[in-house]
C-alpha cells in the first residue's frame, strides 16, 4: 500500500491510500467513507479486494484526515454546509485522474464502495458515469446532504449490492426503498444489529468476504 495525494480543479489536496494490481488490465475499487472517518476504515476491505485481484483507491474526503488543505486554507467537515459535503464530487473527478495514470489499471472497470454519505456520492458518480461497472453501498440514505439517491438511482443500470442494518432504522429503510428504483442487477441484504457504514464489517463475520465475491463475479 501507498500513501499519495493529488489536487482537485479546485485546490483541495487529497490524501489517499493506493493498491497497485498485481496484473495488467486490472479492475479498480474507489473507496468512499462514511461521516465522520477516514480512508483507513476501508483498509481490511481494500486489502481482501486487492488480494482477489482489484486496484484499490481509498481516499480522505475533503475536510477529513489528511485532505485538509485547500490553497492554504484549513478544511473541517464539521463546519460544511450541505453544498460543500456535495463538493466531494470534486474528490473523486480527481481520484479518477489520478487513477487514471496509472499502469495496469483498467478504467473502463471501476467500481465504487461507498458508506453512509460516501454511498450517496458514489451513487451520484455511477449515475453519470459510463465507467462505473459495479456499486457496493452501505448504509445508503435517500438524502443526505441534499444528495438524493431516488433520484439517482433509475440513472444507474450496472449491479448494486445495498447492505443495511435493521437497527439502523433509517439506513436500513431507505435501502429498501432505494433497491425499487434500480432498473439492473441489484441485491440488498439487512443484517443484524444497528452497526452503520463500514463499522457493518466488524458486527458481520464474512460480509467482507461475500461483497468480495459478489464483485469478483460480476467484474467478470
Amino acid at each position: 500500500m501507498e500513501e499519495i495525494t493529488f489536487k482537485t480543479e479546485d485546490g483541495v489536496e487529497i490524501a489517499g491510500n493506493y493498491f497497485e494490481p498485481k496484473k495488467e488490465h486490472s479492475p479498480v475499487f474507489l473507496l468512499l467513507h462514511m461521516m465522520p472517518s477516514t480512508k483507513e476504515s476501508w483498509n481490511p476491505f481494500a486489502s481482501l479486494l486487492h488480494d482477489n485481484g482489484f486496484a484499490v483507491l481509498a481516499i480522505d474526503l475533503r475536510g477529513h484526515g489528511r485532505s485538509i488543505d485547500k490553497n492554504g486554507i484549513r478544511l473541517d467537515y464539521k463546519e460544511f454546509i450541505d453544498p460543500q459535503h456535495r463538493e466531494s464530487m470534486k474528490d473523486i473527478s480527481a481520484a479518477k485522474e489520478f487513477l487514471a495514470g496509472k499502469k495496469d489499471v483498467d478504467m473502463s472497470r471501476l467500481a465504487i464502495a461507498g458508506a453512509s454519505i460516501g454511498a450517496n456520492l458514489a451513487l451520484w458518480q455511477a449515475s453519470r458515469d459510463e465507467n462505473v461497472r459495479l456499486l457496493i453501498l452501505l448504509s445508503a440514505g435517500l438524502n443526505y446532504r441534499g444528495i438524493q439517491a431516488d433520484h439517482l438511482a433509475p440513472e444507474y443500470c450496472g449491479p448494486v449490492f445495498m447492505l443495511a442494518s435493521v437497527g439502523d432504522t433509517n439506513a436500513a429503510n431507505s435501502s429498501r426503498e432505494l433497491l425499487n428504483y434500480f432498473p439492473g442487477d441489484k441485491k440488498l441484504e439487512i443484517i443484524n444489529g444497528n452497526s452503520h457504514g463500514t463499522n457493518m464489517f466488524l458486527s458481520e463475520s464474512g460480509m467482507m468476504d461475500k461483497l468480495v465475491a459478489w464483485a469478483v463475479l460480476k467484474m467478470k
